[in-house]
């Protein structure tokens, strides 16, 4: 029955075309596009490795209308605060302002850090990113679309330079 249904289907619909972007010539302003990797900070090199991660992609996307971040915190711990937690967040700072300082541009800031802090989390008696990769990027919906940053305890970059923000692309780190 089956079977039948989904032949008689191909013969009694007519195909419509699908609506397709074209981005041959660039994003236009309108349509203004954000590409986020939401990962933890665990390591120097590990951050290291997710700024380097997030120049390559520029450099192979250069487009005035995209902008590139990083959606962070910090991995479970038994205590809000790690020892080398300050340090690894100063790290991915430093890193994305360079970034924006070697290829800043006449729109405003190209890249961007949004870390949230450790929150406890009772069922499993752990401190950790709430929801983790969905809590971040539900957060960072939220800061576009005209809420609160309360969310993050660390925004790096200009975010006037997000106005009008349309597009969020998630990518992960790999």
């Amino acid at each position: 029955a089956v079977g039948l249904v989904n032949w008689l289907s191909t013969r009694l619909v007519t195909p419509q075309p699908l609506p397709r972007m074209d981005f041959s010539k660039g994003i236009p302003p309108d349509e203004l596009t954000l590409t986020v990797v939401p990962t933890m900070l665990t390591s120097s090199e590990n951050t290291e490795r997710l700024l380097d991660a997030l120049e390559v992609r520029f450099l192979a996307n250069r487009d005035e209308n995209l902008r590139f971040g990083l959606l962070t915190d910090f991995s479970d711990a038994g205590a809000e605060n790690l020892p080398g937690d300050e340090a690894l967040l100063a790290l991915a700072r430093q890193g994305i302002e360079a970034l924006n300082t070697k290829y800043g541009g006449p729109r405003g800031d190209a890249f961007f850090l949004f870390h949230r802090p450790r929150q406890w989390n009772p069922e499993d008696r752990i401190w950790m990113g709430y929801e983790r990769k969905r809590g971040k990027l539900e957060a960072l919906n939220t800061l576009l679309r005209g809420g609160t940053h309360a969310d993050f305890s660390l925004i790096v970059g200009d975010v006037k330079a997000l106005a009008g923000i349309k597009y969020v692309i998630t990518l992960d780190t790999d």
